[in-house]
This record gives structure tokens, C-alpha cells and sequence, in this order.
């Protein structure tokens, strides 16, 4: 999936860990987000674990995504696993922007793109996954008609967290 979006202001590409520089700075720049998750700044073991696989979780239905400015600069990402935890659900693990581009309706617009992609691969179901802390971040995919279907914990880097789990149906 390669998209410009927003008149070519920005474009979402592809990203593999040979980006792992490019992602461990925009982790730095959204260090709110990751002490907000796990109490801590991320490290480069956080970023090479987005690139780590497992039986349920492979590399075929890995799509990670970087959201690049004028300038070619990363200034997001999204890391989707598709057909996960069930057939046509693809769980957006991450969607993750810069403090710069956020409140720009940015992240509305890579939903967007997102949804109209996962459609056309024959998805039926988004889901994510977002920490109780991250009241923010669970405000605007309820404004994207996320509806809540379960809460759970979740362990990041040590600091246990209630997990509130979201889904939307595709249309």
C-alpha cells in the first residue's frame, strides 16, 4: 500500500526494520505515549519487537506503515495484523503520530485509507486495543464509531494496565 494523502502533503509507505532508526525517532518524539503505556521511554528493543512474529501473528499478515511529511520524514505509523485474532478482523496494533501532526485530523484521514484498504482485502472488522490511561486515544476511535466489546489487562514493560478492546464494523 503506497498512498498520498491529504494533496500529497503526506505519504503512507511500507516500513520494515531497516527503519528502525526512523521509528526509535518517532518514538522519542511521542515519548507521552509510551511513559503513558509502560511508565518508561521506548528503546530499540520496542521497535524491533513490531517486526517480531509468533504462530497467530505472522509476517504475511503483517502490514506496518509509515506515514512520511513533504520533507521524507517519518512522522507516523501503523502496525495492522490482518485476519487477527479471527478471519477478516485486522487488529490496528499501533497508530502512532508525531506531537506535530497531531489534532490535524491526520489520523482520521489514515483511518480512513486504512478502512477503504482492509475493504478491499475482504476484511470485515477492525479492532484496536487501547490502554484505560489513554483517554485521548479512546475518544477519537469511539469518533471513528469504535464500539467497546471487552476489557482485559495488558503488561507493557512492566507496568499492568486495563485494556479496553474496540471494534468497528466495515461497511
Amino acid at each position: 500500500m503506497i498512498k498520498g494523502i491529504l494533496d500529497d502533503e503526506y505519504l503512507i509507505k511500507p516500513i520494515t526494520s531497516s527503519n528502525r532508526d526512523e521509528i526509535k525517532n518517532l518514538y522519542d518524539l511521542c515519548s507521552d505515549y509510551h511513559i503513558m503505556c509502560s511508565g518508561k521511554n521506548a528503546t530499540y528493543e520496542d521497535v524491533d519487537s513490531i517486526f517480531e512474529y509468533s504462530d497467530k501473528k505472522t509476517s504475511e499478515d503483517s502490514l506496518t506503515l509509515g506515514v512520511y511529511n513533504k520533507c521524507d520524514l517519518l512522522v507516523g505509523m501503523v502496525d495492522i495484523f490482518k485476519n487477527y485474532p479471527d478471519n477478516g478482523t485486522w487488529m490496528i496494533g499501533l497508530l502512532l503520530l508525531s506531537p506535530n501532526e497531531r489534532n490535524k485530523k491526520l489520523g482520521t484521514i489514515i483511518h480512513e485509507e486504512i478502512n477503504k484498504y482492509a475493504l478491499i482485502q475482504g476484511a470485515d472488522t477492525l479492532r484496536i486495543g487501547v490502554v484505560e490511561q489513554n483517554t485521548k486515544g479512546l475518544k477519537f476511535w469511539k469518533s471513528l464509531g469504535y464500539q467497546q466489546i471487552k476489557s482485559t489487562t495488558i503488561n507493557m514493560g512492566g507496568k499492568e494496565s486495563n485494556l479496553n478492546i474496540l471494534n468497528l464494523i466495515l461497511k
